[in-house]
């Protein structure tokens, strides 16, 4: 393509439908900063003077710490390399061929874990901290808390503060007095002291977002508030905060699934067609029919319909970015234009999107389109010597007899899909866990061909952990029929384990299911997740193990 787009029309994000931005996410690296989130109430601290290419520097200042004994000589001073490499920090790699160590993240163990302020590109965080902290208030909101930061920030030192003392300025130690503290915790707590701790910024982060799918999304911020609420005093911290990152992983990718089939349904089936029932304050059931293979046989009858979802799935990203940029242009349009400002004005989350995508048809929008276009050819005149008349016959050959807006579109898309699709792809692999050992999906990124949809055992605890939970009374469930359980993963999470797509829905497929529900059980049972009380369907249960569970 020798066309030229303005800068301003090339941007692939739009935060304000999604809230987040479509691009590689580490979700093991976001749960530093949610801490620092809640405990400076919505602030954030200022930027850090780590040094993530020196990791050595701060495993000597570590080895030196008055309370570690043993680690001055080479065999010891190896030996604390290595507990904190495993255990601390995680590491990643940098410079040409990635061959250069570097300091990726400190470990979410407890919630003193953002003073080292890694990583130091806040980007990496793609705005899902913001969201986050955003659901989590407004479920303490629906609760009744009068003051739901102070609540959330005492709800998380109960989780994660065991042992960590937290000063006036924010600055996390330990506490000097808990004797009982996991080793790992105490390290790092030790290891930390070797950062200087950020200031608190007096300004909060603005995020210009308000949920298209607020019954989605209430309930995703219901879920995350319930498992800390019921587990915080009855899982490890380690593990509570591995169970929660799983837990907001799946919720981010089944939640971005939902909104690719909204935002499709209403950009081809227009305003005036029967509203997405996703786009209600109230949670309707999941219609994106994730099949999860659990009988783990490679190329097998199962393992392949679970791999046609995925591809299935995977097929969307370039059908969501098309989408995207109309809906981008058009507020674009919207929030500039004096005629169209009316039709969008003191409109939020669904009626917001729904209101643009009426007016995509009128005249004015077709108008401020050729404007875009003048530019586009202008720019290219002006960048790459182009006759203009050989630019008007390119962005012509883009869309044969289409509009202006079509027109126009398809020039942003074509300059812009190839790097859009890639991101929303990594999105995908990250929040699906594809390098995950909680994770909805499974292969490797060298092939997307045999990537399949195969939960983890990790990923499976998780969900069963939540899925047992009674929020009315703050504790677990000891117990749920069987059937329960499966109905509830495919209404709230869209997860189909004892039947087949509808798509796919004939004999052979349905034999295939029911023998994926065998090794389904067969894994809870070797989990401690499963009672056989009977031969009837009805009168088996999963049981929780923490039901009686203290720390």
């Amino acid at each position: 393509m020798t066309l030229r787009i303005p800068k301003e029309l090339r941007s692939y994000q739009f935060d304000k439908l999604t809230g987040v931005e479509l691009n590689d996410f580490d979700v093991d690296r976001f749960l530093p900063v949610l801490f620092e989130m809640v405990e400076t109430k919505g602030r954030r601290l200022s930027r850090s003077n780590a040094d993530p290419k020196d990791p050595d520097r701060y495993v000597e200042a570590l080895a030196a710490h008055p309370n570690l004994r043993g680690f001055a000589g080479e065999h010891g001073r190896a030996v604390l390399e290595q507990w904190v490499n495993s255990s601390v920090v995680r590491l990643g790699h940098s410079g040409r061929g990635r061959g250069d160590v570097q300091l990726a993240a400190v470990q979410p163990i407890h919630i003193g874990a953002y003073r080292a302020g890694l990583p130091v590109e806040g980007a990496r965080h793609r705005k899902v901290h913001l969201v986050v902290y955003r659901l989590l208030k407004e479920a303490l909101l629906r609760r009744g808390a009068p003051d739901p930061e102070q609540t959330l920030q005492r709800l998380f030192r109960e989780a994660f503060g065991r042992g960590v003392a937290i000063d006036s300025l924010f600055v996390p130690a330990f506490d000097g007095k808990t004797d009982d503290l996991d080793a790992n915790v105490l390290l790092s707590l030790y290891y930390l002291e070797g950062f200087q701790p950020g200031k608190v910024l007096a300004s909060r982060p603005d995020l210009d977002w308000s949920p298209v799918m607020p019954g989605v999304m209430i309930s995703l911020g219901d879920l995350l508030l319930d498992f800390l609420t019921v587990y915080r005093n009855r899982l490890p911290t380690i593990a509570l905060a591995r169970h929660l990152a799983a837990l907001l992983n799946i919720g981010l990718f089944t939640t971005t699934l939902r909104l690719f089939s909204v935002v499709g349904e209403l950009c081809r089936g227009g305003a005036d067609g029967p509203a997405p029932t996703d786009l209600s304050r109230d949670l309707h059931p999941a219609r994106t029919e994730i099949y999860v293979d659990f009988t783990r046989q490679t190329g097998g009858d199962s393992d392949r319909l679970a791999g046609e979802c995925v591809d299935r799935d995977l097929e969307r990203l370039p059908a969501y970015f098309e989408d995207m940029i109309l809906l981008k242009t058009l507020d674009r349009y919207a929030s500039s234009e004096q005629k169209l400002r009316p039709y969008v004005e003191g409109r939020r989350g669904p009626d917001w999107l729904a209101a643009l995508v009426g007016i995509r048809g009128l005249e004015y929008v077709e108008w401020r389109a050729g404007l875009d276009i003048e530019r586009i050819i202008e720019t290219t005149r002006a960048e790459m010597r182009m006759p203009e008349d050989e630019a008007r016959a390119e962005l012509s050959a883009l869309a044969p007899g289409g509009s202006q807006l079509d027109v126009l579109l398809a020039a942003i898309r074509q300059s812009q899909a190839s790097k859009a699709v890639t991101s929303a792809g990594s999105w995908f692999w990250n929040t699906g866990g594809l390098r995950k050992q909680a994770g909805l999906l499974r292969g490797n990124l060298r092939g997307r061909r045999a990537w399949r949809y195969a939960m983890t055992d990790e990923l499976l605890t998780t969900m069963l952990l939540t899925t047992l939970m009674d929020p009315a009374t703050g504790a677990p469930r000891p117990r749920m029929r069987l059937t329960d359980l499966l109905d509830t993963l495919e209404q709230r999470w869209g997860l189909l384990i004892h039947h087949p797509p509808a798509a796919r829905d004939d004999a052979s497929s349905r034999a295939v299911a029911s023998q994926n529900l065998t090794a389904f059980t067969g894994r809870l049972h070797q989990m401690g997740f499963f009672a056989d009380l009977a031969d009837d369907f009805n009168a088996q249960y999963v049981i929780n193990p923490l039901a009686g569970a203290r720390r």
